[in-house]
């Protein structure tokens, strides 16, 4: 299965989407049922901030850093938390076989709870994460909208639980990525129930 390619497991619906934008690349399936559900308790297992804890307290949703601490206020990483946890190994290999970090494994991990009616401003990746940015779905589904920054041309890209999402190239720098707030969503004629997702979202520091 090679990252650069169209080798992904693609099933469910709008799963295509992804393909219209360059550099994208969307791995359905990446993990099994049972790694999700390892992988979720062993997060829940530890503490969380956002919501009033440090750190970044301001943020309305619940979030848990590994590798690196960033600051979601002043946009920079501030604090080398010591290398990645031994429970993200399995993922971490997965992803390098697959030819996903080129450059080097990733040293960062921003783990992101949305609750129903949480979503996320759309955006571009700061500059002091590297060029391959990825980001893991577990529990419920969601749609994630690619605009183009220079054009405003929008794509919508359902992402299932269990996906890997790659963010490359255009993708990476010249596309802002969004969630919405909305509990139900709707795509070409497919009705997307939102619940609680966790997405862990994988990146280098440059």
């Amino acid at each position: 299965m090679a990252a650069g390619g169209n080798e992904a497991v693609t099933t469910g619906a709008g799963t295509e989407e992804w393909k219209k934008v360059p550099g994208l690349l969307l791995l359905e399936e990446f993990i099994s049922e049972e790694e999700a559900s390892q992988l979720l308790a062993q997060l829940d297992s530890l503490p969380w901030g956002g919501r009033g804890v440090e750190p970044n307290p301001e943020l309305r949703r619940r979030t848990q850093q590994f590798g690196y601490q960033f600051s979601f206020r002043t946009r920079t990483i501030e604090k080398d938390l010591g290398p990645l946890p031994p429970f993200l190994d399995g993922v971490v290999q997965r992803m390098q076989s697959c030819g996903i970090f080129p450059e080097a494994p990733p040293d960062l991990l921003l783990v992101n709870e949305y609750d129903r009616g949480q979503g996320i401003m759309p955006h571009v990746d700061a500059p002091s994460f590297g060029p391959t940015v990825t980001s893991l779905s577990l529990c419920s589904p969601c749609i994630m909208t690619f605009t183009k920054v220079d054009s405003g041309d929008a794509t919508h890209v359902i992402l299932q639980p269990r996906s890997l999402l790659v963010l490359r190239d255009d993708a990476r720098y010249k596309y802002k990525h969004g969630i919405s707030k909305e509990d139900v969503e709707m795509h070409n004629g497919h009705t997307i129930e939102r619940g609680r997702r966790v997405s862990l979202t994988f990146r280098t520091k440059t």
